[in-house]
């Protein structure tokens, strides 16, 4: 049967954490993820041989910092000849330092570049650290079709169960110390630390190939030039993801609309871009969101779970209400919630409004809060598309 957009994008999103257990680095670790990518795309029925990988994974190990970034093309054909997705995957849920430079850094922004600055318009740092190192990621141009993974085992719940209890321990570590990571002598180590350019989020040219192959914007900008029509490009990805896909898919579309911008990437065809983000945290400030619905409008999606606790980050109204989301079960997250709020407050954080589905995921309460949050945050998304079943879970995605 035909699946419709936000169920290939969601699946597509979530295949992106296979790997994110794969503590290797460099090419050991894309080999590991591309061969776990390849068999999603054979087996997982809304995208079973539909889709092709032709960029990624690309991956940063550096310091704290871990992010994936990878594209896919839909096969060829008459209705679609020039359709890619640009793939980003969310937090590495069994990783603490993941949770606190790719979520948690928020006391500080960084001015969007393409905004004037008497707009106000901000991202978070760890949205500007995202895109940072989305935009110097590389990649060889690739052509690999979905196969089958040999000597794939199939996961079992205790593999769910376990990853549950890391991602508890990681808030434990957290929360035994919520304030010195929001301390301001903090946020400058951490910028050292990162190694990030914080007034280089705006790069002007296309960058030459080299032995590790292309950045993204140069990828897009050849597959543009190949094609010799308009480019369908749909960013997309999963909380952490989502909230980069947004930022990606901003900065992607500026780059062909803003009239400071002297090379545009598709060489003025009119090229196509979109979000579809799920279960996203918010990238940046009031004045981000608005610029979100002005810049990208009707091509911006993003599904939103009122029962999902990340979602509701880092706007302070819905952060208030996450300690008795899941009541009478409590959490040690409750401790980071004053302190996050009182950090954030000022910033004026805001999810954007244009192309916002809600629902409401149903609550079973007997699980444990870690299990609640776990549940509502990707399994929730499935089954309100539709999707939730044997084939397809955090089970099928994850591992």
């Amino acid at each position: 049967m035909p699946y419709r957009t936000e169920q290939v994008l969601l699946t597509l999103a979530g295949l992106a954490y296979r790997g994110f257990h794969d503590l290797l680095v460099g090419a050991p670790h894309a080999d590991a993820v591309r061969g776990a990518l390849l068999d999603g795309l054979h087996t997982l029925p809304p995208v079973k041989d539909e889709w092709i990988l032709v960029w990624g994974p690309a991956a940063s190990r550096s310091g704290p910092d871990a992010f994936d970034l990878l594209t896919f093309r839909r096969r060829q054909n008459r209705r679609v000849p020039t359709r890619y997705v640009v793939v980003i995957r969310g937090t590495n849920p069994i990783s603490p330092s993941d949770w606190l430079f790719g979520d948690f850094w928020v006391s500080a922004t960084v001015p969007w570049p393409y905004a004037r600055a008497a707009d106000g318009v901000a991202i978070s740092a760890s949205s500007a650290l995202g895109l940072s190192k989305l935009q110097a990621m590389r990649s060889p141009r690739l052509e690999l079709a979905p196969v089958p993974e040999r000597g794939r085992r199939a996961a079992t719940q205790d593999a769910v169960h376990a990853q549950i209890a890391q991602i508890a321990a990681s808030w434990r570590r957290v929360a035994e110390g919520p304030t010195g990571w929001l301390q301001n002598h903090v946020v400058d180590r951490l910028k050292t630390a990162v190694s990030l350019s914080w007034m280089d989020l705006r790069p002007r040219s296309l960058g030459a190939p080299d032995e590790s192959g292309l950045d993204l914007l140069t990828f897009l900008a050849d597959e543009a030039h190949d094609a010799g029509e308009p480019l369908d490009v749909a960013v997309t990805g999963h909380s952490k993801g989502g909230a980069l896909a947004a930022v990606v898919a901003l900065w992607l579309r500026e780059l062909l609309v803003s009239p400071e911008v002297v090379e545009r990437w598709d060489d003025g065809r009119g090229a196509r871009v979109a979000c579809h983000a799920f279960a996203a945290p918010t990238p940046g400030n009031a004045a981000y969101a608005d610029r979100i619905d002005a810049v990208l409008g009707t091509d911006h999606h993003h599904l939103r779970n009122m029962n999902d606790v990340v979602t509701r980050a880092w706007q302070v109204d819905e952060l208030e209400q996450v300690p008795e989301l899941y009541a009478p079960r409590r959490t040690v997250l409750e401790a980071l919630i004053p302190v996050i709020t009182s950090k954030v407050k000022p910033i004026d954080y805001r999810q954007a409004r244009a192309g916002v589905t809600t629902f409401k995921g149903p609550l079973r309460g007997k699980r444990p809060f870690e299990a609640e949050f776990v549940d509502q945050h990707l399994d929730a998304y499935l089954a309100e598309l539709g999707l939730l079943g044997k084939e397809m879970s955090a089970l099928t995605f994850f591992f």
